[in-house]
């Protein structure tokens, strides 16, 4: 089967929440939950297995004509962070933090180091929440849309430097259906605030 792919964009992103998973993709007994405020854009381009049509025939006569449906497996979701968010790096592309101790005994993030090529294959498994607002007829802000990837992983950054402006890291991120679990690689939800993280 061919592979096509279809754009979209998330705009007016309010920020993203990642929730660790175990390897096998089921919930962590103490689930974590990681709020990133700073995502500009989101870029989804869904992974699509195009179907395949077919006809069976005696002689000059065709019999039977079939046809297999196109099938959505996941969606590739490219993220660009309006502000270097270091800890949203590890999050999402593992790696090793940095930190030092400051002068009050508080632990500060001073780096990170991209994971080696062994631990590459085995990164982590996450859920990701997108929060975007959601606009009324008036321009106002009516709640927000809940984006949820049930099982995502992660790629390591590519990073531009803008004279004056901020690094801002892109990510790579494919989210899959979750082995573990029933239901599709997404789903949508309204609701009326953003979660307590984000505020």
């Amino acid at each position: 089967m061919a592979t096509q792919v279809k754009k979209g964009y998330l705009r007016g992103v309010r920020g993203l929440i990642l929730i660790p998973l175990n390897p096998d993709g089921s919930d962590m007994t103490t689930p974590e939950r990681h709020p990133i405020r700073t995502p500009q854009e989101i870029e989804l381009e869904m992974e699509i297995l195009e179907g395949e049509s077919f006809e069976l025939r005696g002689g000059d006569r065709p019999l039977l004509r079939g046809e297999e449906p196109d099938t959505t497996v996941g969606v590739n979701l490219t993220v660009t962070d309006a502000r270097f968010d270091i800890a949203a790096v590890h999050y999402i592309a593992g790696g090793t933090l940095k930190t030092t101790t400051d002068a009050t005994g508080n632990e500060v993030i001073t780096g990170w180091e991209a994971p080696t090529i062994e631990e590459q294959t085995e990164l982590r498994p996450f859920v990701l929440e997108v929060y975007v607002a959601n606009y009324d007829e008036t321009g106002g802000i009516d709640g927000f849309i809940k984006y949820e990837f049930p099982y995502c992983i992660g790629r390591a950054p590519s990073i531009s430097h803008s004279d004056r402006d901020w690094g801002t890291p892109e990510f790579e991120i494919r989210a899959r259906q979750n082995p573990a679990k029933a239901g599709g690689p997404w789903k949508v939800e309204f609701v009326d605030t953003l979660p307590p993280e984000l505020q």
